[in-house]
């Protein structure tokens, strides 16, 4: 049964013009705009809609419609990737979450995985029932290795194949850690073109990323040659960590100009 509280008919008639043609996020500045009203009317109206359950709050000034027939208008939720970028807008998923749209990995995260040009004050953050994992990107870094992806009527940037291997190859956390890495390169080299990695590599003027993408093809036995010596070329002078959100330690792989602080497991399927 529903639970919203009772609307008087000008209210409804409102909230129909701001929500009637499937509007899926609410913000103070559509209220204002579409009722010709200042915002901080606009304001008072979404707070009182979202106390008679007819919206539920994302976030400061930002609301989702309630279905009339929700169950429960205090639990009802939105697509993740929608939410974020109504909040986090210039951004692209990347990490485990574009991994997954791929197909690049099995594994089952329920955090969201996101870059954006925005000031990111935390890595950790929350919306409704979602939790998101964040990381900045200058904006000259969001526009290549991007598509286009849709999310009901909402068109969202998903960093393609290429891009989401090099983007964990750069910061491991965004794909769970350099250990789940083989998984997702084995499946990129699979279908995808190697030279795209080298490519994006170049692109994104970390030098890292070479030193790990040559030690996980080599150690998980991906055996690229020349991927391999491609990686090789452009390895910098210096000792990184394989994993840098790892504890420090372990082997020097002077090969790579490494140290192993994280272990490489061999991809888990043929």
């Amino acid at each position: 049964m529903s639970r919203h509280s009772g609307i008087s008919g000008s209210g409804r008639a409102e909230l129909g013009l701001i929500v009637g043609r499937g509007r899926r996020i609410v913000s103070v500045a559509d209220v204002a705009a579409t009722l010709q009203i200042n915002s901080v009317d606009a304001a008072k109206r979404l707070a009182r809609w979202a106390k008679e359950g007819w919206l539920r709050r994302v976030q400061r000034g930002l609301y989702i419609p309630v279905p009339l027939d929700a169950e429960n208008p205090a639990t009802w939720s939105e697509d993740p990737l929608i939410l974020a970028d109504a909040v986090w807008n210039p951004c692209y998923f990347t990490g485990w979450t574009a991994a997954n749209h791929w197909g690049l990995t099995e594994q089952i995260f329920h955090t969201t995985v996101l870059k954006t040009s925005g000031r990111v004050r935390s890595v950790r953050a929350r919306l409704l029932d979602h939790q998101y994992l964040l990381a900045h990107a200058a904006p000259e870094l969001m526009v290549w290795g991007m598509r286009n992806v849709w999310r009901e009527e909402r068109k969202v940037l998903m960093a393609d194949p290429a891009r989401t291997a090099i983007d964990i190859l750069d910061n491991p956390q965004l794909g769970g850690g350099i250990r789940h890495c083989a998984d997702v390169l084995a499946r990129y080299l699979d279908e995808h073109d190697p030279s795209t990695l080298i490519e994006y590599g170049e692109r994104l003027s970390n030098r890292a990323v070479f030193k790990r993408l040559g030690y996980v093809v080599e150690i998980a036995g991906l055996k690229d040659g020349k991927l391999l010596m491609e990686c090789r070329k452009r390895i910098s002078a210096g000792i990184s960590l394989l994993d840098p959100s790892a504890p420090f330690g372990g082997e020097r792989i002077g090969k790579w100009g490494l140290r192993a602080n994280a272990q490489v497991a061999r991809p888990d399927h043929s």
